[in-house]
């Protein structure tokens, strides 16, 4: 037993030259594979072929808010439907250890974030993301992997020198945040009692772009939608029933009486979630220990400007 293979250490990610650091856990990386199971009448299952790969690197990031226009593109606000999700370049990720280990991920997005969490108790975009590289442009499957891009999926290589960015502790934001909705009464400005999980997700089509042979290239944008989950503080229960939508004709488009914008907003930032209404609650608790309200989730809908869908939401 060789007591060097047993490897630990923290990494770095640069991508398309914006550099990450991670919160507690670092970052990971799987390598996804599908599987088709082969099998015969007389033996059953007795063995297995690849469908397609991916891979997957993940974890909370620590800070961010320096890298906005890296992590929330135009192509996640204002999507434009049924364009492709990694576009034409490949956005080539690295990632370097500590110890001089490298791995290169060719074709890679962000696409998924969880809960970003705007609160005095956690940084600023301690968020678990995920970015998710495919097989590099013109390349083929069976390729030797390649030093340079990272082709066809990654390529992995030791021995590196590599000195990471200087430490920023004046990137460290755990910040007090306001929240308005429009002029309704007990609204217009008030605050999250637990600080505020806001989600943006791409609505991605449930088919990928796929090519037998190849595996998936790209995922077709579907949407996106922000969400915002809270409890406020300010607003009385009767205010906050006024506004929940348990009034009014069944079967009608929620943004219609829902033109307001939910702004939240802190020192150096800003972020709205256009023509938001209130969706999901916990439930309204009459109890010792718990609030009233508990929480409620603001959802975005679509604006639309000259019958053209608008930006869903801004961050900046």
């Amino acid at each position: 037993m060789n007591s060097s293979n047993i490897i630990i250490g923290p990494g770095y990610l640069t991508r398309n030259g914006a550099n990450y650091r991670f919160n507690e856990g670092g970052l990971k990386v799987k390598f996804m594979r599908k599987w088709r199971e082969v099998s015969a009448e007389e033996f059953g299952r007795f063995d297995s072929t690849q469908t397609d790969r991916s891979v997957e690197i993940s974890g909370k990031l620590w800070s961010g808010y320096e890298n906005l226009g890296e992590l929330f593109p135009a192509t996640m606000l204002a999507p434009v439907i049924g364009t492709p999700l990694f576009g034409v370049n490949d956005k080539l990720s690295t990632i370097n250890g500590q110890d001089g280990s490298r791995l290169l991920v060719a074709r890679t997005m962000f696409t998924e974030f969880n809960h970003l969490d705007l609160s005095v108790e956690k940084e600023l975009w301690s968020a678990d993301i995920k970015l998710t590289g495919l097989l590099a442009s013109g390349s083929t499957p069976t390729d030797a992997p390649n030093a340079g891009t990272g082709a066809p999926y990654y390529y992995e290589s030791e021995g590196n020198v590599y000195t990471p960015p200087a430490f920023n502790k004046t990137a460290f934001k755990a910040p007090i945040i306001t929240v308005a909705w429009g002029t309704r009464p007990g609204f217009t400005s008030f605050a999250p009692r637990k600080g505020v999980a806001l989600t943006g997700k791409y609505a991605l089509d449930a088919e990928p772009c796929y090519v037998d042979g190849y595996g998936t290239l790209d995922m077709i944008v579907d949407g996106f939608e922000g969400e915002a989950k809270m409890t406020p503080i300010g607003p009385t229960l009767a205010q906050i029933l006024a506004n929940c939508g348990m009034g009014g004709a069944l079967g009608a488009l929620q943004s219609t009486a829902n033109t307001d914008n939910l702004v939240l907003t802190a020192s150096g930032l800003a972020i709205t979630l256009f023509q938001a209404f209130l969706g999901d609650n916990e439930a309204v608790a009459w109890a010792r220990k718990n609030n009233r309200l508990g929480d409620w989730t603001w959802r975005s809908t679509v604006p639309f400007a000259a019958g053209l869908p608008a930006a869903r939401a801004t961050i900046g």
